[in-house]
């Protein structure tokens, strides 16, 4: 059985027929269990049941089309493939470029008597832009067109023209029927005009995408404690082989590992090659965590600042300045995006923006808050591609891959100082800590916040109180009030109030943070164990009717835009530290609030 895996993806539109060519093509390479042939098709085989042996889910089914990604293996005579059928439907677009993301080449499927969709094209550019290269485009359903050569000459013409913007990817043209099987294994009978490869012999002749560096890298997906320095890691290979006693890099770390007792597969072996699954263990008493890196390579860079390409698929807006989770290689850690420029399909910048958009692409600038091993993806495909994830939602947010490393963020290695957090905050007599003040505009944060301020003073604590309109008026002055530049106070002000609570200090902040998911950035920056999130939770009514500087008026009367709680939303916290009422008594509140505070 062939050893190397070799990964491709389906793309196009729905209703081409992606998931009757992939079945056929599983069926004439005899990798479908028979108990799962017969329960699917039947003694008779009907031809037009093939699809079902992919579409799993019950919706799917009953909708005639792919929403969730099949998952197969399969072999020819020269390799083993892994094949992720993808939806074509474009409300899941999200899912095709999620599994591009990981692809060797990607299977372009056509319906030939449709011909080009929208939904093509946009696969097309989404698979580019994720460096695949190489692609196979299927003319499926020729049959449907009487094997018409006319008919598929007339596609070669149109497919031309969709690949001239893209010179530097490969493909062929293969005419199809994935419901009678011509051309998919065998060759057509019905074409012999067509004197091409099968859909099969094409993806033979494909050449695995090889890195400019050869060496061994794996990427580590778990560790299996055995006992106090016995440990079983587990780790796909991303690039090279690996045999054992071969000696590893680390990373992070940079520390030596020399691997025993390797398997792949889950059968023993003496060595494993790229694509392959392993488990082994090593000669050294390490204790290697989940995601880390082992290699021989010398392209992998450690930094927390990258330029990479961006494709948004999330259908809620992405915003510079926000949180989100990014992974690659089993590697997680929580990023920004600081920058964004929208591109056309020739990748020329068309303007910085802060708001990032469903299906569209974007050079963008990634902040990492710790240092990550990638590579730029010309070099190193398998770490130069990532995910972002949405952490409130746990959705797809973005795909992408790797320009650069930014120059700066290697050059920067903060100080470790003598004096640390414990000796400041021993000095200022208790631990610096935040409390977080959020509600309506004229809720009564700033109220309690100054009464909290006066008690504390009397006890002789050290603290200090941020509050919106001040800051406004100095650190974000730069700013107005649009969700991102909403996102970006709520930002700097969290890494203000940070360095303060690390003085020892305790910090009042007073601001509206409308959105849980910058007021989870803030607790992100500051630190769980410092964070306090506090609601001052006053009606509505109570806050227009006091409406101390006029602006519920301005905002009743069209001239304050996106003003919280009447023209924007306000997003209540979920699992707050503390509800106040501002309207109750202050008394009361500010107790609560001195109740947070640890001396």
């Amino acid at each position: 059985m062939p050893q190397d895996v070799f990964r491709i993806t389906t793309a196009g539109s729905v209703d081409d027929g992606k998931s009757t060519l992939i079945a056929r093509l599983l069926l004439d390479t005899h990798s479908i269990p028979e108990d799962q042939l017969d329960a699917t098709l039947g003694a008779n085989a009907d031809p037009s049941k093939i699809a079902d042996l992919l579409d799993g889910l019950e919706s799917e089914k009953e909708q005639g089309i792919t929403i969730d990604v099949a998952h197969r293996y399969f072999d020819s005579d020269t390799r083993r493939y892994h094949l992720s059928d993808s939806p074509g439907h474009e409300q899941y677009t999200r899912n095709m470029a999620t599994v591009s993301a990981a692809a060797d080449a990607v299977v372009l499927v056509i319906d030939s008597s449709a011909g080009i969709k929208p939904q093509t094209i946009r696969h097309l550019d989404i698979a580019h832009r994720l460096g695949i290269k190489q692609f196979l485009v299927v003319a499926n359903k020729i049959d449907l067109v009487g094997y018409s050569r006319k008919t598929f000459e007339a596609l070669r013409e149109d497919v031309t023209a969709l690949f001239e913007p893209y010179d530097k990817a490969s493909w062929g043209l293969i005419p199809a029927s994935g419901t009678l099987g011509d051309g998919v294994v065998r060759a057509g009978r019905n074409m012999r005009w067509y004197q091409g490869p099968t859909l099969l012999q094409a993806l033979d002749a494909l050449q695995p995408v090889v890195t400019e560096d050869a060496a061994t890298t794996l990427s580590l997906q778990l560790v299996q404690r055995q006992g106090p320095r016995k440990r079983r890691y587990f780790a796909s290979v991303l690039s090279g082989s690996v045999s054992e006693g071969d000696s590893l890099t680390v990373i992070p770390g940079n520390t030596q590992a020399t691997v025993t007792h390797l398997h792949s597969q889950g059968r023993p072996s003496g060595q494993a090659l790229v694509g392959e699954q392993v488990s082994f263990e090593v000669s050294e008493d390490r204790d290697i965590e989940r995601g880390s890196l082992l290699s021989t390579g010398s392209n992998i860079t450690i930094s927390h600042e990258w330029n990479a390409n961006l494709i948004w698929l999330e259908s809620q807006s992405g915003i510079t300045g926000r949180p989100y989770l990014l992974r690659c290689a089993n590697q997680q850690t929580r990023v920004t995006i600081t920058k964004a420029h929208l591109e056309d399909a020739s990748h020329n910048k068309m303007g910085e923006t802060h708001s990032l958009e469903t299906n569209n692409s974007y050079q963008a600038t990634l902040s990492a808050q710790s240092d990550i091993a990638m590579a730029p993806f010309e070099i190193f495909p398998a770490l130069g591609r990532f995910v972002l994830i949405n952490p409130e939602t746990g959705q797809t947010a973005a795909v992408g891959t790797v320009n650069y490393s930014l120059r700066r963020s290697e050059n920067v290695h903060p100080h470790s100082f003598a004096v640390n957090r414990g000796d400041r905050e021993g000095l200022m007599g208790g631990k610096g800590q935040v409390l977080w003040f959020t509600g309506l505009s004229g809720s009564g944060k700033s109220t309690i916040a100054d009464q909290l301020s006066q008690r504390l003073q009397k006890l002789g604590r050290m603290h200090t109180i941020l509050d919106g309109d001040s800051l406004r008026t100095g650190l974000t002055k730069d700013l107005g009030f649009t969700e991102a530049d909403r996102v970006e106070n709520i930002r700097r002000t969290a890494e203000v109030a940070k360095l303060m609570a690390e003085a020892g200090l305790v910090v009042l902040v007073c601001l509206i943070s409308p959105y849980r998911q910058d007021r989870n950035n803030a607790r992100d920056i500051i630190g769980a164990d410092r964070f306090s999130e506090i609601h001052v939770a006053t009606d509505l009514a109570v806050c227009e009717d006091r409406d101390p500087k006029g602006l519920y008026a301005k905002a009743r009367s069209g001239a304050i835009p996106n003003f919280t709680g009447i023209n924007a939303p306000y997003e209540e916290p979920l699992e707050p530290a503390l509800v106040l009422d501002g309207a109750g008594s202050l008394e009361d509140s500010v107790s609560q609030g001195l109740s947070l505070i640890t001396n």
